[in-house]
């Protein structure tokens, strides 16, 4: 599987996202996801988009997301579905509110320690790191942090079980990261199936006769 931990110290814990700026930068979340799992005509099987939530009220929180031809959502409903799914843990304690989804109330450090107990490298996308096409990836799970950054006592904590990889020097967006990620994955052949979607456009082709 392709894991990636999404740390974000602003997204709101209670699924209120009218406003996707002042949710707490959801609209980051949003980009990153669409990157993380969406190509072209397709969607990536074998990903895993595993966010630690830490903003008001009620911090923190755990959405995972993993790759489901049952999944209901577009590109374009990403932020309905996250709202949903929070707000269904809340209300109903549904811990799998929809396919794919699992919600759950778990800390950062517990996410990452999951993930190391099923022997799991962890390699943390920091600006100090070392460039990552001289590192040798393995068996990764890249944890990437929102514009605050991931917390320096996360960092200081993560120092002890990963490894710090960078992507030179220019700071990234999150999703344009989960770009380059993705790539430098399908170059390595590592998990690059994916579920066609060409044929939701198909009724549109025929009636542009393209």
């Amino acid at each position: 599987m392709r894991v990636f931990v999404f740390y974000s110290n602003t997204v709101r814990t209670d699924g209120n996202f009218k406003d996707l700026y002042k949710s707490g930068r959801v609209d980051i979340i949003i980009n990153s996801i669409l990157h993380a799992f969406f190509i072209s005509n397709g969607l990536r099987k074998n990903v895993i988009f595993d966010m630690s939530l830490n903003g008001p009220p009620m911090p923190p929180l755990r959405v995972k997301i993993e790759s489901n031809p049952e999944t209901s959502w577009s590109k374009k409903d990403i932020s309905t579905l996250l709202s949903l799914s929070i707000k269904k843990f809340l209300k109903k304690g549904n811990t799998n509110p929809f396919p794919g989804i699992c919600v759950e109330k778990e800390n950062f450090r517990s996410i990452i320690e999951s993930y190391l107990s099923l022997g799991r490298n962890i390699y943390v996308l920091d600006k100090s790191g070392e460039f990552i096409e001289e590192v040798s990836i393995n068996n990764p799970v890249f944890v990437i942090g929102d514009f605050i950054g991931i917390p320096k006592k996360e960092l200081k904590w993560l120092k002890n079980n990963s490894k710090f990889v960078s992507l030179g020097d220019l700071p990234y967006f999150s999703s344009q990261v989960i770009v380059i990620l993705n790539w430098i994955l399908d170059k390595m052949n590592y998990y690059t199936g994916f579920y066609s979607t060409e044929d939701k456009f198909a009724e549109l082709k025929r009636r542009l006769n393209i």
